[in-house]
C-alpha cells in the first residue's frame, strides 16, 4: 500500500511541473503598468519574475480572417506554426488561426507535428515542411501526418521500407537549394517508384521562394515561378492535389499572386511580414506581440566605474544604472542591443554585457524599482518593431521572436477563453495537493 501511496504522490508531482508551465492567458496576471512616479507592481501567480511577452490573440484572429478573405474561399490555407509558432506559441496560434479560418498546419519536424495530433483531431491535416527520417515514417501514417518527399533517395530509401499508407507532399527545388527534386528526370523517377507501390500517396507539391519581399529586384521571384510551373507540367492528375507555393511574402506582396490552391502564411499571421514594406500590404494585418521586464535596481554610479562583465564599457560620467532581469537566457543575445529599450516613453541605451539573466541600461534619471522597460512594444509616442531589432541585429525578424526562450512567459490576451487557464491552473493544484494528503493521511494511519 505505501508503494501504491508513493507512486501516487509522485504522479501527482510530475502532472504539476508538468503542465504548469509559465504560458498563461492575460485574465489569470494582475499586471500594472509602472510609470515613472509608481514604486510597486503587483504580479501574481502563475509567473514571478516580472519579464514577459504580451500576445493578443484577438488580433491573431482578425490577421486569419483577414487573410482568408484576401486569398478566396477556393484557396486553403496554412498556418505555418513550426519552432513554436516562430515564438508565439504553437498551441495558441494553432488553436485560434483554426478557429478563424486556415485548414491547414505546417511544422518543421514530425516531433512537432505529434505535439499538435495529440491536441487536434485526426482530420485536421499537418504537413511537415522538413526532413522526416525513413524510420519514422510508421508514426507519421499513425498519426495521420502528411510528410515532405524531399528527394528521389528520399523516395527510393521509403520505397524500399514502408509498409502502411503514407501521405506525402513532393519538395520541387526551383532555387532555394535547400531540399526538394530539381529535374524532370528526377520527379519522373519518383513518379515511377509511386506507381508501384501503393502505399505512396501523393497528395501535393509545393515549392518554396527564396527572394519573396525583394520588391527590389523581382529577377530571381519569377525565376523560379517559372520553375515551378514547367516542372508542375510533368506531373500527372495536378488538379486532384494541392499545390502550393506562396509564403506569407509571395501571399502579399506579388501582382501575380500565385495562391494555386493553398498558402502558406507563417510571419504574417501575426503582423506584416515585412514592417518597412507594410504599405505594400493589400489587406491590413496588425502585430499581436511585445516584449517587456522592469528595472530591478537603479543605482547612480561615479565616472570611471564599469558596468558589467569584460570591460565592455565605464562610466563617462556619474550616471544612472539601471538593473533589468532578461539576459541572453532568454534570448536576448548581444546583437540585439543597438535599439535599447523604451523606459517612461524614451529610448534609453543597453551598456555592457548583456548577462544570462540580466542586463543593464543607462537611465536619464533615477526612476522608481518596477518601472516598465519595453524591448518590443510602444510607450508613449514611440515604439519599438520587431523589423527595428532584427534590422539593427542584421538577422531576420523571425530570428528575434523564435530566439526568446521558453522561461519567458506568454500572456495571451484571447476575448473567447478569459477564464480557461485559471480553470486549468486550478485542476493541477487540485491534484497535487490531493496526492500530498492522501499520502499524509495513511502515512499517519
Amino acid at each position: 500500500m505505501s508503494q501504491i501511496l508513493s507512486l501516487i504522490v509522485i504522479m501527482s508531482i510530475m502532472y504539476h511541473s508538468i503542465h504548469s508551465s509559465p504560458t498563461v492567458n492575460s485574465s489569470d496576471v494582475n499586471i500594472t503598468t509602472t510609470t515613472a512616479t509608481t514604486k510597486n507592481k503587483s504580479l501574481s501567480p502563475p509567473y514571478l519574475r516580472p519579464t514577459w511577452i504580451d500576445i493578443d490573440l484577438d488580433i491573431v484572429r482578425t490577421n486569419v480572417q483577414n487573410l482568408k478573405t484576401y486569398i478566396g474561399n477556393n484557396v486553403h490555407l496554412m498556418a505555418v506554426v513550426k519552432a513554436n509558432a516562430y515564438g508565439y506559441g504553437i498551441m495558441e496560434i494553432t488553436r485560434t488561426a483554426l478557429s478563424a479560418g486556415a485548414t491547414w498546419i505546417g511544422v518543421a519536424t514530425l516531433d512537432e507535428a505529434l505535439v499538435l495530433r495529440r491536441e487536434f483531431a485526426k482530420n485536421i491535416p499537418i504537413l511537415v515542411l522538413g526532413y522526416v527520417p525513413t524510420e519514422h515514417l510508421s508514426r507519421a501514417s499513425e498519426a495521420n501526418v502528411t510528410v515532405t518527399g524531399i528527394s528521389l533517395e528520399w523516395f527510393q530509401e521509403v520505397d524500399r521500407v514502408i509498409q502502411q499508407p503514407l501521405d506525402f507532399h513532393l519538395k520541387i527545388d526551383t532555387g532555394m537549394n535547400r531540399l526538394g527534386c530539381r529535374t524532370e528526370g528526377e520527379i519522373k523517377a519518383v513518379l515511377d517508384i509511386v506507381a508501384r507501390n501503393q502505399n505512396l500517396r501523393f497528395k501535393g507539391a509545393f515549392t518554396h521562394f527564396a527572394t519573396s519581399e525583394d520588391l527590389t529586384n523581382r529577377t530571381y521571384f519569377l525565376r523560379q515561378l517559372d520553375r515551378f510551373k514547367q516542372l508542375l507540367d510533368v506531373i500527372p492528375n495536378r488538379t486532384e492535389k494541392i499545390i502550393h507555393c506562396a509564403n506569407s511574402g509571395a501571399t502579399l506582396y506579388h501582382a501575380e499572386k500565385p495562391f494555386y490552391n493553398m498558402v502558406r502564411c507563417g510571419k504574417a499571421l501575426t503582423g506584416p511580414p515585412n514592417e518597412p514594406l507594410k504599405n505594400n500590404l493589400p489587406i491590413s494585418l496588425q502585430s499581436v506581440i511585445s516584449l517587456h521586464s522592469v528595472l530591478s535596481l537603479v543605482k547612480e554610479v561615479e565616472a570611471g566605474e564599469k558596468v558589467g562583465y569584460a570591460d565592455k564599457y565605464t562610466t563617462p560620467t556619474k550616471q544612472w544604472i539601471g538593473t533589468v532581469p532578461i539576459g541572453y537566457g532568454d534570448g536576448w543575445h548581444q546583437n540585439l542591443k543597438p535599439s535599447g529599450v523604451l523606459i517612461d516613453g524614451k529610448r534609453m541605451e543597453i551598456v555592457g554585457r548583456i548577462s544570462m539573466d540580466q542586463l543593464m541600461v543607462v537611465l536619464d534619471r533615477e526612476y522608481p524599482v518596477g518601472t516598465r522597460v519595453t524591448f518590443i512594444g510602444q510607450q508613449g509616442n514611440l515604439t519599438i518593431t520587431g523589423d527595428e531589432v532584427a534590422s539593427n541585429a542584421n538577422i531576420p525578424r523571425s530570428e528575434v521572436f523564435s530566439a526568446i526562450s521558453s522561461r519567458v512567459p506568454r500572456i495571451y490576451k484571447d476575448s473567447r477563453t478569459t477564464s480557461a487557464s485559471n480553470s486549468q491552473h486550478s485542476l493541477h493544484e487540485t491534484i497535487y495537493l490531493l496526492g500530498i494528503v492522501l499520502s499524509l493521511y495513511f502515512t499517519a494511519n
